[in-house]
């Protein structure tokens, strides 16, 4: 005999495009444009009329199971706790830089061969987002995210137990292969549950947990360097421990955010009380499949990277983001060769790198604030251009302090002078590649999943060879002549945010990817 149960109120739930692959400062964009590409599946989908009935979805707006209308308190601890899943990995990138001459000893290799395990583990992550993402939109976010993190730490056990530098090599790209899945998929749990009017906010402090992976981890490297032969084998002990203790916390702790998810548990719940397998979730009618996965997660990104506007938005936000890195490498090596500086101490400049990306995170909120008046001025009606205002301004800053930092570096001049540089480089790195990420999630609404997967598998493949050359550069030339090339390449680069003020409307009328915004 059947149960009387409550009527499920009737909703299309679809699918969002979240669990884009996203490095720390991405997860932002892609969230803002979570509402948009789900309003778009929404419309696209059409469902039996005799099907609706027993569609089931959240009991209004203020339903309390809906992750958006959890308490305060819950979803800021579910903010931090994903913040902290994808810290790892940012972390465990660039902490190896400071053991690589440990390694490079004990193995009888050169020092830039042995950089190549900074360069293995963001190839991996470049890949690993193309293989995990879509394990969020199949199983939920927790599955999606938890599970390849804590097989991430495993290969970093992995690495500090290898015998021999191929192993090592080996261990670093899976570490970063598996650790990417945080990466990719975080963005769409901030998406889950915030509201567009908090979200802002959230996502701002989300970024600062993030971003203090690069610019902290070659203190921590260091400091095991210094525990002798066997230091570079705690630091990947370190990284593993690490994503094993979170990863136990977290799976404790946190709850499933994902809403197609949720309502296929509700779905379920309901047949087993009511007796009536005829309730069903939209979730439930969907099968992942291999063509799916080669057309969405693999082609189409590749396809977009031909077009103008990915095209240059994603060399720029791939150099930016190469300069990061180059930072973190390059940053102890100047402070020890130039000024004669400890090896833990040459690394604290590189402190200065994340209060930079605090300065560049204002200047996004003051540009994201710009934005909401030019939205409201124009009726809601967004144009992407309005976008670039903070992007125009940063990437004058990165130019800047990249010549400050490499004139400023030679010992007669205060340490504050080079400091006030790798703030200003940051400030503009956050700036410009926030900028270019959200211009693409704007000027492509409908795949904005496949133009972020673009530029994320080219600013790995980019923070993976600065590293590499920076170390030479900086060696070779000096710092002052290393960060004016830098800096000149960058000052090339300036006129793009202003090229498509001016024409990216029209561009984008002719893009075949482009939904035009009017």
């Amino acid at each position: 005999m059947s149960v009387p149960v409550e009527e499920v109120p009737v909703k299309v739930v679809d699918h969002d495009l979240s669990s884009t692959p996203l490095s720390s400062t991405e997860a932002s964009s892609r969230a803002e444009s979570f509402e948009v590409e789900k309003q778009h599946m929404n419309d696209s989908i059409a469902v039996p009329a005799s099907s609706e009935k027993f569609l089931v979805a959240f009991n209004g707006d203020d339903d309390p199971d809906c992750p958006l209308n959890w308490p305060f308190r819950k979803r800021a601890y579910t903010t931090f706790a994903y913040a902290m899943c994808t810290f790892g990995p940012q972390l465990s990138s660039s902490m190896y830089g400071q053991v690589s001459n440990d390694i490079a000893e004990e193995y009888g290799k050169s020092e830039i061969v042995a950089t190549l395990g900074v360069s293995t583990f963001l190839l991996g992550v470049g890949f690993g987002p193309m293989f995990f993402a879509p394990l969020s939109e199949v199983y939920g976010r927790k599955m999606g995210v938890l599970v390849p993190f804590f097989v991430s730490g495993i290969f970093a056990f992995g690495c500090g137990a290898a015998s021999n530098f191929q192993t090592i090599l080996l261990m670093r790209f899976f570490q970063g292969l598996f650790g990417g899945a945080p990466i990719a998929n975080t963005g769409g749990v901030l998406g889950d549950i915030w509201r567009p009017q908090t979200r802002a906010i959230a996502l701002v402090f989300y970024s600062f947990v993030v971003t203090g992976g690069p610019p902290i981890g070659p203190t921590i490297g260091a400091a095991f360097s210094m525990l002798g032969n066997h230091g570079w084998r705690w630091s990947q002990y370190f990284s593993g421990i690490y994503s094993l203790v979170i990863f136990a916390l977290a799976i404790t702790t946190i709850p499933e955010t994902y809403h197609p998810v949720l309502l296929a548990r509700k779905a379920k719940r309901l047949r087993i009380e009511s007796g009536n397998w005829a309730y069903h979730a939209k979730h439930e009618e969907w099968e992942f499949t291999l063509k799916e996965m080669i057309t969405k997660h693999f082609m189409r990104p590749f396809a977009m990277l031909l077009t103008p506007i990915v095209t240059s938005m994603s060399v720029y936000g791939s150099f930016v983001f190469g300069i990061l890195y180059l930072g973190v490498v390059a940053v102890p090596i100047t402070f020890t060769d130039v000024r004669g500086w400890s090896k833990v101490v040459a690394t604290l400049p590189s402190l200065a790198i994340f209060l930079g990306v605090i300065v560049g995170g204002c200047l996004n909120i003051l540009g994201s604030l710009r934005y909401a008046k030019v939205l409201a001025a124009k009726n809601g009606m967004a144009v992407p251009e309005d976008r670039l205002f903070a992007m125009r301004i940063g990437s004058f800053l990165m130019p800047i302090g990249l010549f400050i930092f490499g004139w400023t570096s030679p010992d007669r001049y205060p340490v504050i002078a080079p400091v006030i540089g790798l703030l200003l480089l940051a400030a503009g790195f956050l700036t410009v590649f926030q900028g270019c990420i959200n211009y693409l999630v704007d000027s492509f609404p409908r795949y904005a999943a496949s133009a972020i997967a673009a530029t994320t598998f080219l600013r790995s493949c980019s923070a993976a060879a600065f590293p590499i050359f920076g170390r030479i550069m900086f060696t070779t030339i000096g710092v002052p002549w290393g960060a004016s090339i830098i800096a000149f390449v960058a000052i090339a680069m300036i006129p793009i945010p202003f090229f498509f003020s001016a024409f990216g409307a029209k561009i984008r009328a002719k893009n075949p990817y482009s939904k035009q915004v009017t």
